[in-house]
């Protein structure tokens, strides 16, 4: 157990001064000063911190060797990956079980945590199907779309009821054939999804951080993409570029203010209390990832976060 003091923590829309508690790989406490504490205290005086970033990687599940799969986890590594989220495709119904064991087979070797989702084509969407995907707690599908005619054959009634006991998230993929004809597919999709009251989101984008919304749709908040009090302990720290001094990375430390934090490589990587990149040198654990199962996707979505939600699908109207 450690603590983490004074630390400047950077959000979406202010920075802050936070000292974090962390104890087998989780934040145990959260205040803006702890004087009392007196066991092990690691001075963040001027540090700059931000949350581990969750991102989606359509190349991981791809890895010909082990090799590969490594040099592809370092990779996201050095981006500022904490938790990486795969779909695999399928085709069939009676793939579901058989596609979701063998990527998580593929993933039993992985340093980040991981979710696993599902990619089908849209004649796939249907409440039997999503059963099997509630099953095995499969929190989001990204589902390919190529015309109007598909998404009018779709059964949203039964599809909207039967995702009220497991509400996993659908997310296009719009493959049309020009750029117009992809805006008003996008759409008439997220049309369908607010008058049905479905959760989706715009199409992922590979190595995107997650924001908070779709971290809480997928179910993930407040377990990743935080740092709350029972929060993973995965940060990322930054050094200021004005300055030459470099304080010790023993101290988990690097000094900096005023950069725009989301478009740096974060110069320390810590995932689960754990350092797994210092400067240029990445540390891989193979096997020390874990997989996020998610009980519920959007459990921790607030009345005002629903209405945010349906008032951005109603945008596309």
């Amino acid at each position: 157990m450690y603590l983490l003091d004074k630390v400047t923590k950077m959000d979406e829309e202010r920075n802050q001064i936070r000292s974090y508690l962390i104890e087998n790989g989780q934040i145990n406490y959260v205040t803006s000063s702890f004087d009392k504490w007196n066991k092990q205290r690691v001075n963040m005086s001027g540090v700059l911190m931000t949350n581990g970033r969750i991102m989606y990687d359509d190349e991981l599940l791809a890895s010909k060797d082990f090799q590969e799969f490594q040099d592809r986890q370092s990779y996201l590594i050095k981006k500022g990956c904490t938790g990486v989220a795969v779909a695999p495709s399928v085709q069939y119904e009676r793939e579901i079980e058989a596609v979701f064991k063998r990527a998580k087979h593929a993933m039993a070797s992985s340093t980040l945590d991981y979710v696993v989702g599902m990619t089908i084509p849209i004649s796939l969407l249907r409440p039997a199907v999503l059963r099997v995907f509630q099953q095995f707690r499969i929190p989001f599908v990204r589902v390919e779309i190529q015309s109007f005619q598909q998404l009018k054959t779709i059964p949203w009634t039964h599809i909207s009821q039967t995702l009220l006991t497991y509400p996993t998230v659908l997310i296009p993929i719009i493959t049309p054939s020009s750029d117009r004809l992809e805006a008003a597919l996008l759409k008439e999709w997220m049309a369908y999804c607010s008058l049905f009251q479905i959760h989706t989101t715009d199409p992922l984008e590979v190595l995107a951080c997650w924001k908070k919304p779709l971290l809480q749709k997928v179910g993930l908040y407040p377990n990743k993409g935080t740092m709350l009090q029972g929060s993973d302990a995965d940060y990322l720290l930054f050094i200021d570029e004005r300055e030459d001094q470099i304080h010790s990375i023993d101290q988990k430390v690097a000094r900096g203010d005023g950069i725009v934090y989301y478009k740096k490589e974060p110069v320390v990587v810590v995932l689960k209390g754990e350092i797994v990149k210092t400067y240029e040198t990445i540390s891989l654990k193979p096997g020390y990832g874990r997989l996020i199962e998610v009980i519920r996707p959007g459990r921790f979505m607030s009345l005002q976060d629903v209405s945010a939600d349906v008032y951005q699908q109603e945008n596309y109207l």
